[in-house]
């Protein structure tokens, strides 16, 4: 029988697929971890002036709480004086509201007295990673439900869902980026913003996309090893061989994801690599049932867009399309502003002017506006 740590993993596993499926999966948590709600937030920048999120869900029970999202961006999140001090935390270290507000805090904040205290929030435990290319993700588990607040085992359990729940953000993000989020396992093959390799109980190779098997056919970095997928550093492929075998734990049962980078020749960026248990609920009939799927993320690989496209059909002018192709490429807005020789406030003036053009508020917004605009003909081709 499979424990409630198992099943959450199920649940995360098939979230980082199907955005819809995470409010399943929070509850599941919440259940177990005898939490009474949590609140997970994905984003990237340096201070609130720059902040941009790419995932915000605040959750209670077995409920998704989007009106609780709103008020506190809205009316909170200037004034939360907890932001900044969560995000300069080590990276896994649980702690306490306690650890995130003063004493006068407590007494005057209306963080603490009116947010914190209407959403049981005041005896929370909170945490933080490092992000794929630079994100910073946050997770915070509402009052314990146990009558003398944590104990324990209920603290136990929540560290050892952490990688799982950083595991999901990852995975999320590198989907959602590319447009990908609830796309079905042969749907993810058409992709060509990233590597897809599905594999079989064995480990076996079943199928992979275009990208991919470009890649494996390199042998720069990973390969394709007589049907089994391979790293090319020894000490990689020995990391890389774990994170397949927690994917598909002999006799069946719950697999747990995790992710690496691997190296490739000369100076070429390593690849980010991504395994993740393919799960029962998406068994499929194929005489070699899809147990795992591994995603690649080549930096290299990114959104080939003709700027001219973007701005006849965004709307844009030729400055801000190249600023938009620029960001959907992957690159930073310090990079853009490196790269055209331009101060970084002017390029952030020119993407607000997007975001007022698109009716838009984010670069993950922006960014799939772009992608989708991906092998349209320029005005000459």
């Amino acid at each position: 029988m499979k424990s409630g740590f198992d099943h959450i993993l199920e649940r995360l596993h098939e979230a980082s697929l199907d955005d819809s499926r995470w409010p399943a999966a929070s509850a599941l948590i919440n259940e177990v971890s005898q939490t009474r709600g949590n609140v997970l937030v994905s984003g990237e920048g340096q201070s609130k002036d720059d902040a941009r999120f790419f995932l915000m869900r605040v959750c209670r029970g077995d409920e998704r709480r989007p009106d609780w999202e709103r008020k506190y961006m809205e009316e909170y999140w200037l004034e939360d004086p907890s932001v900044m001090r969560i995000r300069s935390l080590p990276d896994g270290r649980l702690v306490s509201t306690g650890d995130l507000f003063t004493d006068l805090e407590r007494k005057a904040s209306p963080v603490y007295n009116e947010l914190l205290r209407d959403t049981d929030a005041q005896n929370s435990l909170y945490t933080r990673w490092d992000g794929p290319e630079g994100s910073v993700i946050t997770w915070t588990l509402t009052d314990s439900r146990e009558r003398d607040g944590w104990g324990s085992e209920q603290v136990r359990l929540i560290q050892s869902l952490q990688p799982h729940v950083r595991h999901f953000v990852a995975v999320r993000q590198v989907l959602a980026d590319a447009g990908a989020l609830g796309t079905s396992l042969d749907g993810l093959l058409g992709s060509t913003h990233f590597g897809v390799v599905q594999l079989d109980r064995r480990g076996r190779i079943v199928t992979a996309n275009d990208a991919a098997r470009k890649l494996l056919r390199a042998g720069d970095g990973l390969a394709d090893a007589e049907g089994f997928l391979r790293a090319r550093k020894p000490g990689e492929n020995t990391k890389l061989s774990q994170l397949l075998a927690d994917a598909l734990p002999p006799f069946g049962g719950g697999g747990q994801g995790g992710s690496m980078v691997v190296g490739r020749y000369g100076a070429e960026p390593p690849l980010a690599v991504y395994v993740s248990p393919a799960g029962e609920r998406l068994f499929d009939f194929r005489p070699r049932r899809i147990a795992a799927l591994v995603l690649i993320v080549d930096p290299n690989q990114r959104a080939q867009v003709d700027p001219s496209v973007v701005g006849m059909t965004l709307g844009l002018t030729a400055a801000e399309s190249r600023l938009a192709v620029a960001l959907a490429a992957g690159h930073s807005l310090r990079d853009i502003a490196g790269m055209t020789g331009r101060q970084e406030a002017t390029v952030r003036w020119h993407l607000k002017q997007i975001f007022g053009k698109l009716g838009i508020s984010r670069q993950v917004d922006l960014v799939r506006h772009v992608l989708r605009l991906e092998g349209f003909p320029g005005p000459f081709g």
